[in-house]
């Protein structure tokens, strides 16, 4: 990997935000179900100048000649009536497609696990586009394995009941 990766600075939004919406892009294309509300660039870069100032959440930012990916994390508790676990929560992971497969992705990973267990996280966890199969690639190759799936039902006219 020749990218060089650091912590993101609030100062670094215009570089983060392009990586966060072309990753967003992908999957609009991907899925005609995932939809990002028209203001989401607005409301995520606000969460970024938090995120970054914050000692629960992360970001990181991997730059060649530009920025070539970017990688979001928090720290992460499951509900009360679940035993009680620290994880890391990846919520966006994105590589510039023309630095793909030259370890940037693994390199932000590591990054973030590191981060975590410094924090007293024992898992780490992210969501994958079921339709994104170099994202399921990356993951399994990362030895990650299913956890939970979530499943859809489109309610349009016509839909029967299951058995």
């Amino acid at each position: 990997m020749s990218a060089v990766l650091r912590l993101a600075r609030p100062s670094d939004l215009p570089l983060a935000l392009p990586l966060w919406q072309a990753l967003h892009r992908e999957h609009e294309a991907a899925d005609s179900r995932y939809r990002m509300s028209d203001d989401a660039s607005a409301r995520w870069s606000t969460d970024f100048r938090d995120w970054t100032r914050s000692r629960t959440s992360a970001i990181w930012l991997a730059i060649d000649e530009g920025p070539v990916g970017l990688l979001t994390a928090h720290l992460y508790a499951p509900a009360p009536a679940y035993r009680p676990v620290s994880l890391v929560h990846v919520d966006d992971l994105y590589v510039a497609p023309e630095a793909r497969g030259m370890g940037v992705g693994r390199a932000m990973l590591a990054a973030a696990s590191e981060w975590g267990r410094g924090l007293g996280a024992t898992r780490l966890q992210a969501g994958v586009l079921a339709v994104n199969a170099d994202a399921r690639t990356f993951w399994d190759r990362a030895g990650a394995s299913d956890f939970s799936v979530t499943v859809t039902v489109e309610l349009g006219e016509g839909v029967e009941k299951g058995e």
